[in-house]
């Protein structure tokens, strides 16, 4: 009455023709070197709206933002998806900007890829912007990692 299927693992083919965030996060795991240590990834959901007064979302990680965050968020990388919106505060040491920031982007390494709209300063020690990517807003460069932190 019932039959046992084989098992196999899970391929690409079988996830949902939308979600790109299974591939980017299996794809962005797979190729770290084996010497550097696993970095733990949280994910704010495309689904989620987060809202507080004071709000700050830290994590020691990695952190995508794919949802809405009504506050400052604060990671080791933090990455704002193509469908992520932040109004505060975005630091980390890369920061990765697809989708849309109200605020302070503030890191050692960041980045504004071409589909990027930031509104607001930009303090870093390197900064990057993709051909398409809107930036209107300040750029300061620091002069060493104490300024980074103190922000």
């Amino acid at each position: 009455m019932f039959a046992q299927r084989p098992q196999t693992e899970p391929s690409s083919a079988k996830m949902p023709a939308g979600d790109s965030s299974f591939s980017r996060l299996s794809a962005s795991t797979s190729t770290r070197p084996a010497s550097e240590p696993a970095k733990e990834r949280s994910v704010i959901g495309s689904d989620l709206k987060i809202v507080g007064q004071g709000l700050q979302i830290i994590s020691q990680g990695i952190l995508q933002v794919d949802g809405e965050v009504v506050g400052d968020v604060q990671g080791a990388e933090v990455v704002v998806g193509i469908t992520g919106k932040v109004s505060g505060k975005v630091t980390g040491r890369k920061v990765d900007v697809f989708g849309r920031v109200s605020g302070l982007v503030s890191g050692d390494e960041v980045v504004l890829k071409a589909s990027a709209i930031v509104e607001g300063d930009i303090h870093h020690k390197s900064l990057a912007i993709e051909t398409g990517a809107q930036f209107d807003g300040g750029s300061r460069r620091a002069a060493n990692d104490v300024e980074i932190a103190t922000l």
